[in-house]
């Protein structure tokens, strides 16, 4: 079961002062771009500038036929909708003339609280995907890659990146991790195992090129969720830092 995210981030933003508020990833091809801007401007607003938007094209085509959504305009979709939003977000008189959607005239209010606009992440490890990052995205957030695999995209997506985005662009791996030390795990499974091993492989992502971790927690109740996250501050951080 998953809640609506921005629902969700809107309830969060009222619960909280300091940490970022993102998606991991929003379809955007299920949504409509004028309202979603609206929606992530005035989440970003409510909450003094913390949202990160996560977006993806989507891959499920069950969900696109549940919303009458082309699947086979998946991508050209996604690429168009960033688009119109960072015209909403950043025009004063905001106009967009595209294969399907089009408008002018139009007033756009709230203006997001971070300039020019809330960080782009774009999801998925398709070359398409890295593509579209280097593109229109402010990062790129993976999921699930071994150190070895990440290393080889992101060499692919260094020689994308025009030289102005290099510094700022953020690369974000969205990992499992479980700290478990009774059992064996593979290879493949970097971030589960002991903490000595999780700090490894953490170390062995930075050297791969990342530069942010979206950390999942595996764990069969709240408790054992607590008890990562004060693993996760009090020995295993430091150790990378």
């Amino acid at each position: 079961m998953f809640y609506d995210p921005l629902t969700t981030l809107g309830f969060l933003a009222a619960k909280t002062k300091k940490i970022h508020l993102g998606t991991s990833v929003l379809v955007l091809p299920y949504r409509n771009p004028v309202v979603l801007a609206k929606m992530v401007s005035t989440l970003d607003v409510v909450s003094d500038g913390r949202v990160i938007l996560g977006i993806g094209s989507g891959w499920i085509k069950a969900e696109f036929d549940a919303l009458s959504v082309a699947y086979d305009k998946r991508g050209k979709l996604t690429d168009e909708y960033i688009e119109i939003m960072k015209e909403l977000w950043t025009s004063d008189y905001p106009e967009y003339n595209g294969e399907e959607f089009a408008f002018s005239n139009i007033n756009f209010l709230p203006k997001p609280h971070q300039k020019p606009h809330p960080p782009v992440w774009v999801g998925g490890q398709s070359k398409k995907s890295i593509q579209r990052a280097a593109r229109y995205g402010d990062g790129w957030h993976p999921v699930g890659l071994p150190p070895e695999q990440l290393k080889e995209k992101v060499a692919y997506l260094n020689e994308l990146l025009p030289e102005e985005k290099r510094e700022t662009f953020v690369i974000s791996l969205r990992r499992n991790v479980e700290i478990n030390e009774d059992r064996e795990f593979g290879a493949d499974e970097t971030l589960r195992g002991s903490p000595e091993k999780i700090i490894k492989g953490i170390g062995d992502y930075i050297d791969a090129g990342a530069s942010h971790f979206v950390l999942y927690i595996l764990s069969g109740d709240l408790d054992g969720v607590l008890q990562t996250m004060e693993t996760l501050s009090t020995t295993i951080m430091p150790a990378i830092r």
